[in-house]
């Protein structure tokens, strides 16, 4: 059906997209190892720095919602330009804001880009393996942990670059050489580090513009790869479906639950990793103890989930056969929320990945699944279900669970600081951020009833076709998608 004939002409564009979805996920990084420097360089609160990585996720829903509509009328390869442009300006933008209001911009472009991006790949992906969509959109979306594996892992090392720079030209150096209890350590360490933001420079830049560099690398690579290639028009449009059979899809009830799940999936998922490195942060450095490596130590937690969903992602063919996309929502729902509220509760190194581990194999299958479910179950929703689905759970991640997360924290921090006069900063903090971590981990009930639900209508039931609800014989695939 797809327009690209040859296996090397999907293969580049395959490729291609893989890299344009590295490229959102090492800003995702890369901007998730940055939450504390947004505080520590502007004088932020947790409220405001929410904003700003909600900014980065929100913006994507604005592209991705606005380019549903007519992404197949001015086609998928006016989004990926529209893309590569945005990437690049909001990069720009944030490497030289002056505060929080060009914060806010520059993240809101990048994630247009990003959303541009999951606008584009998504149907393209899905129209070059017509026959095999859940489980090549798994694949594809191997590469969203492989970013943030890449941004995250880059931002540890600079955060910790700058801070030994620092310590080593003087900065703190009495308080921090006489210090042998791990938890002052990491308090000296951290003003270490602070006082270097400005000051420590790689080719140049600071420590923020380098990690914010990043992004333009993989920006640059598939800019190239994408350059001159003819990209097919979506599966959709080959197969006439109609604009009114569309809009018919995405008001039936199976795809207003979904889109209704795919916020709660997105929360679930995205939430806490936008507030991983800086929540882990003080149970990671306890167990690591004293020592030069452990400035925003949580991310190295975001890493290890990050490099878990890769591999899972890969091999998500035999998951998706052996328990169908539904039951492997409901599964992923179930893990998802045990693993999220008992990585509360870890202290410990081993305590801590392996509730990780619970954690990260659960949510790794929720986004390209949702996404699989509602192309394979809805078939007739096209491009446009597609961005809806991935516009709904950016806009809940974005406008709302991230900057709820930062609010959530702030409330508990004033109300410990009440309860506990003599507490110092960093124990409220470590304990506001337990507490917003186990209201998110709660989501998780209502998910597991729903897919639980799903899974009973759905489990064992052939997918639906590109337009097989125009014909009256085929009345299942119609009762399949006007009825949950």
């Amino acid at each position: 059906m797809s327009q690209v004939l040859d296996d090397a002409g999907k293969a580049r564009l395959f490729w291609a997209s893989c890299i344009s979805l590295i490229a959102t996920s090492i800003a995702f990084g890369v901007i998730t190892s940055s939450m504390g420097d947004f505080s520590s360089m502007y004088g932020l609160t947790n409220t405001q720095a929410g904003w700003v990585g909600g900014a980065a996720l929100g913006g994507f829903a604005i592209a991705i919602i606005m380019l549903g509509p007519v992404i197949e009328k001015i086609g998928i390869a006016v989004s990926l330009k529209m893309a590569f442009v945005c990437h690049i300006l909001g990069v720009i933008l944030m490497m030289f804001a002056d505060g929080f209001g060009q914060l806010m911009l520059g993240a809101s472009v990048i994630a247009i880009g990003n959303g541009c991006v999951e606008a584009g790949c998504n149907p393209l992906v899905a129209t070059l393996y017509s026959d095999n969509k859940t489980t090549r959109l798994n694949q594809f979306h191997v590469f969203w942990p492989v970013g943030i594996i890449v941004g995250a892992l880059f931002g540890f090392w600079v955060s910790n670059a700058a801070a030994d720079a620092a310590i080593a030209a003087g900065v703190l150096a009495d308080s921090a050489s006489v210090v042998a209890d791990p938890a002052t350590w990491s308090v000296a360490f951290q003003q270490a580090y602070d006082a270097a933001l400005t000051g420590w420079t790689l080719l140049g830049l600071s420590a923020l513009q380098a990690k914010m560099a990043l992004v333009l690398v993989p920006t640059l690579i598939y800019g190239y790869m994408f350059l001159g290639q003819e990209i097919p028009q979506t599966e959709r449009v080959q197969s006439n479906v109609s604009d009114d059979e569309v809009k018919a899809s995405i008001a039936s009830p199976l795809f207003l639950l979904m889109l209704c799940c795919m916020g709660l999936t997105a929360t679930l998922e995205l939430g806490p990793g936008r507030w991983m490195g800086e929540i882990m942060t003080p149970a990671m450095q306890s167990s690591l103890g004293t020592g030069s490596t452990t400035a925003g130590a949580g991310i190295l937690v975001l890493v290890y989930g990050s490099g878990l969903m890769a591999v899972l992602r890969y091999f998500a063919g035999g998951f998706v056969h052996k328990f169908s996309p539904t039951g492997l929502l409901m599964g992923s729902a179930v893990l998802g929320g045990v693993g999220l509220f008992a990585m509360t509760y870890a202290e410990t190194f081993p305590s801590i990945f392996l509730t990780a581990t619970v954690f990260y194999g659960g949510i790794c299958f929720f986004w390209p699944t949702m996404l699989g479910f509602v192309s394979e179950r809805i078939p007739n929703s096209g491009a446009m279900g597609l961005c809806l689905m991935g516009g709904a759970g950016m806009l809940i991640v974005g406008y709302v669970a991230a900057p709820a997360i930062g609010a959530i924290q702030d409330s508990y921090i004033a109300a410990y600081m009440v309860d506990n006069v003599e507490a110092t900063a960093e124990a409220a903090a470590a304990y506001a951020g337990k507490m917003a971590f186990r209201w998110i981990a709660a989501l998780a009930i209502p998910l597991a009833l729903v897919f639980f639900k799903l899974n009973k209508k759905y489990g064992h039931v052939a997918a639906a076709s590109v337009g097989s609800n125009k014909e009256s014989t085929d009345s299942e695939s119609n009762q399949m998608q006007n009825s949950y």
